[in-house]
Parts: structure tokens; sequence; C-alpha cells
């Protein structure tokens, strides 16, 4: 069972081993959840997206815990550090303490897993390339739905979970499901992912929660509103949707009808992920700001100054529907700048 991007890098390769692996749980937080139905055995983290503290509920349910990386390493853990040329060693060691646990707990811990959770038919481990290959070798029937005003535009929802911005995953989907019902294709990677998938809007029929245009598009493609690119280090691929469309288009990436937002980051490889989109001239959304607000001077080149460097702008806004509403906006701006028209304009308004 995975949780966190380590879930998603496995869940994108699943058929590999569809016989052993259960499914993506969902990120950091939804650990705690998982160890809660008393049905874990072993915990082995890889990254430090194994939050601090699940120590305590590991130790209440019996759970043992193993770390194949010291920037993962947690008080209670077993530190086996990973080295690729013994991986089937440490694989077997893993097996081990799997099934000691699993002898040594199973008779003291109650397993209470609720019998109707989760989606079996989520679309997952989309890439730059196989978006390509599915639209039939370019990205050109992407741009005839834009251009026809189908799809209004693509919006990348990525990045973290956290516990400030609204509570575990709220600000993510709700941004979300603001997103698709005006029409707004959204590609999300990152722990993002993990709450929209538990949501169902990673599923088909999600479909149902879009606006008239996406929704038509969705079930005639017979696919979800929300297209799921992979971990977090997958949000660069989402990134590079960007830069093939403006390719295809033959324009600046500024010009596209294309943001980002992270609205709910966390760990520090959403600093990379964010300088990598406002780098391209891409607006990227941030319910909470970033730790820069000390210095006037970065403050003011990130939300004032960078249009005219990059093309990118740093939007800060803590309410969601308002934050759909800038997003729309400049979505709706570019694609006037364009000369494409916008079919539902009293929506948009």
């Amino acid at each position: 069972m995975g949780c966190t991007c380590v879930g998603q890098d496995l869940q994108s390769r699943g058929t590999h081993y569809d016989e052993v692996f259960a499914g993506h749980a969902g990120n950091n937080y939804t650990s705690e959840a998982l160890l809660a139905t008393g049905g874990i055995d072993l915990v082995v983290s890889e990254f430090n997206c194994t939050i601090p503290g699940l120590e305590e509920v590991a130790e209440e349910y019996e759970v043992e815990m193993m770390a194949i990386d010291d920037v993962a390493k947690k008080k209670t853990a077993d530190l086996i550090e990973f080295n690729p040329h013994q991986a089937e060693e440490l694989s077997d060691e893993i097996m081990k303490q799997a099934i000691n646990s699993y002898q040594s707990r199973r008779g003291e811990v109650e397993i209470d897993i609720p019998k109707d959770h989760g989606h079996d038919d989520v679309v997952t481990g989309v890439s730059e390339n196989s978006l390509r290959e599915f639209l039939g070798g370019s990205y050109q029937p992407l741009l005839d739905l834009i251009a026809e005003g189908k799809i209004k535009g693509v919006a990348g929802v990525v990045g973290c979970s956290n516990l400030t911005a609204q509570g575990h995953d709220v600000f993510t989907v709700e941004l979300t499901k603001e997103l698709i019902d005006r029409d707004i294709l959204v590609l999300s990677a990152g722990c993002t992912t993990g709450g929209l998938e538990n949501c169902g809007l990673v599923s088909p029929g999600a479909a149902e929660l879009a606006g008239d245009n996406l929704q038509a598009v969705c079930e005639d493609l017979g696919i979800p509103p929300v297209l799921n690119f992979g971990p977090c280090l997958s949000i660069g691929r989402v990134e590079q949707v960007a830069v093939e469309l403006a390719k295809e288009l033959g324009v600046d990436i500024p010009d596209l009808p294309v943001a980002l937002s992270a609205p709910q980051w966390l760990e520090e490889q959403a600093l990379a992920d964010g300088a990598f989109g406002l780098a391209l001239g891409l607006p990227l959304h941030l319910a909470l700001p970033p730790f820069v607000t000390g210095s006037e001077v970065v403050v003011d080149t990130l939300t004032k100054d960078l249009p005219d460097i990059t093309g990118g702008q740093l939007i800060i806004d803590e309410e969601v529907e308002s934050t759909a509403d800038k997003l729309e906006e400049i979505i709706v701006d570019r694609r006037e700048g364009l000369g494409l028209e916008v079919e539902d304009e009293e929506k948009s308004a």
C-alpha cells in the first residue's frame, strides 16, 4: 500500500506488480488514518514526507518503522541505507521484518478497514508524452478544444497538503471543483492528487461536476476532468505541457491560457517547482505566502515586477472562490490575447 509520492510512483507503475500492490492511499496526513485501520504491519520511508509524529500512531498500533534514507529517519525507525547494488538483499530484509511484525501483532491489534472506500477507476500516471500519444501524436486536438472554447484553459493544481490552508486537502479539492465547473481542465501532480483521488475527482465519473463544455469533452473521451501526472517530481512534467503547447502554437509561454496553483504547499520541493513555473512565465497561486515577506524587494519582485521580467506572477489568496475568479480572469485575458472567443462569457463574469 502506498502513501505520499512514493505511493503515486507505485501507482503509476502498478501494472508491473498488480498482484501485490493494493493501491495509493493518499498523502502525508492520510498515512495516520492508514495506520489507524490496524491493517499495516510495517512502514518503510525513503523521504521526508513521512510526517514527524507518526511514531506515536505507529506505537499505538504496534507498527514497525524502517527508513532507507537518513533524511526519513524517525526516532523509532530502524535505518537501513538504500544501496541499489544491494536492492534484492534489502527487499528480503524488508519482507522479513513485515512478516515478523505480522506474526507478533495480528493477534493483538484489531483491524478495522471501512468496507466502502476508495476508487478503482482513477486515471493515473499521465505524462507530457503519454498525453500527446493519447491525443493521436500531437497536441493539436487539445489546442482545437481550447480554440473552440470547449476547454477554456488549463490549470495545474499541484504540490503538497497542509493543515493551515483551510485543513487537510480542503483548499485543493474545493479550488479544483471551482475550476472544472468553469470548463478549465486541471492537471495535478504531487500530494494534491491524493486528496483529489480520494474525493473522486480523478475518476471519469467526476465529469458530472464539470461545466457543460468540459463535461461533454470528458464523457466523449472517457476521461476525468482532472488528469493525474503522478508524484511531486512530475510537477515539472505538468509545466512541460505548457512548453509543448507553446511550441505547437508558435507563441511564448506567458501568452497561453494556462495557470498554476500550489494552494497547500509545504515541502521544500515546492520552492523549486514554484520558481520553475514563475521563470517560465506562468502565474502561480499560493494560499499562504512563502517565507519571504521580510523582504520588500523580494515581495515586490514576485508580485509586481515579475510580469515584465518573465511574464509570471505570484498570487496570494486564502479564499477559494476569489482564487478561482483570478485564475479564470487570467485565462480569459490570455484567450483574448490569442484572439480566441469565450463561449460562456456570462458564466465567466
